[in-house]
């Protein structure tokens, strides 16, 4: 038979409680500990990763004018109205024709649109200008807002325009960060610009960050670095919520033509995306999407068609100024 087991006197239960209590009390410590420091490291990693996001990507080096076969560069150099010093190329185009300002995407310079810009000239007869827009080629900077900024460096280039080409018209066409770029100055250029060329647009910034996130990590973590950046965010730039493409592209003037170039399999700036800004600017605005293309490679898609849809566009441009 079992023996019936004893019950431990109060005494004696007080006695293993409190033996019991300080490694319960030790063993939260130790969690909570743990959790203040995995909150600490995430929001350190994120400030960390925020802040390689918005510094230039390498030191400025040098951009002499290549030869090219359908027309001569000449280098230059541009003052913006905040002190930036910005490098840039510029070809002559036939009289009639107009100016085609462009603008190159995150982490690139003047170089990477020398194809589209080799398009126009030779297809149209524009003037073509290039510039490397802050923190990015030979120009100065070191803070990259991704493309808020830059408006700056546009509206020098313009203003160089006006002045080389008094009386002609000025293209904008801007390539992902370049198209923001363009979008953030519409509303100090007014007039000034008789159209723009937008490929690959992001919407507002806290879309794009959420759109790499989601592409590059795993559900879950996604999320998780999503916030951290959004909290970087705010402490590295405190403009965040006026980087937005898409309440920016409302001050282009109405009579001033918009063409928006997208991809339809673009993670990076989804065709969502391109519809947004799109819908914002439709009585002026057209829409042309790229079946299979993404982020950077819709002239390579369909080169015919891409040629065709942005000769066809700045030659809509030769118009007189007003």
């Amino acid at each position: 038979m079992n023996e019936p087991q004893p019950t431990p006197s109060p005494a004696a239960e007080t006695a293993i409680h409190a033996r019991i209590r300080p490694f319960r009390s030790h063993r939260a410590r130790r969690w909570a500990l743990a959790c203040v420091m995995l909150a600490a490291a995430w929001l350190l990693i994120s400030f960390a990763v925020a802040y390689r996001l918005t510094q230039r990507k390498r030191p400025p080096f040098p951009e002499p004018a290549p030869a090219v076969s359908w027309g001569t560069l000449e280098g230059l150099r541009l003052t913006t109205d905040d002190g930036q010093q910005i490098g840039g190329w510029f070809a002559e185009g036939r009289a009639d024709a107009p100016a085609v300002l462009f603008l190159h995407g995150n982490k690139g310079s003047r170089g990477h649109c020398l194809e589209r810009a080799g398009i126009v000239a030779a297809e149209a007869g524009c003037a073509v200008m290039l510039i490397s827009m802050r923190a990015h080629g030979d120009s100065t900077g070191d803070f990259n807002d991704i493309g808020y900024s830059a408006r700056h460096d546009v509206v020098a280039a313009v203003e160089f325009l006006l002045a080389r080409r008094p009386g002609r018209p000025i293209v904008l066409f801007g390539v992902s960060l370049g198209s923001a770029a363009a979008a953030f100055a519409a509303a100090e250029l007014g007039e000034k610009v008789d159209g723009y060329v937008l490929e690959s647009p992001y919407q507002d910034l806290k879309t794009a960050v959420w759109n790499r996130t989601s592409t590059y990590l795993p559900p879950g973590l996604d999320a998780i670095a999503y916030v951290g950046l959004r909290l970087a965010g705010l402490v590295l730039l405190p403009n965040i919520d006026a980087i937005s493409p898409l309440r920016a592209v409302g001050a282009i003037p109405e009579d001033v033509p918009v063409l928006i170039l997208a991809g339809d399999a673009d993670e990076m700036a989804t065709p969502e995306e391109a519809r947004a800004l799109f819908e914002r600017v439709r009585s002026h605005a057209r829409l042309e999407s790229f079946p299979g293309a993404t982020h950077y490679n819709l002239a390579t898609v369909e080169p015919d068609r891409y040629k065709r849809t942005i000769v066809g566009f700045v030659a809509q441009a030769r118009r007189d100024r007003r």
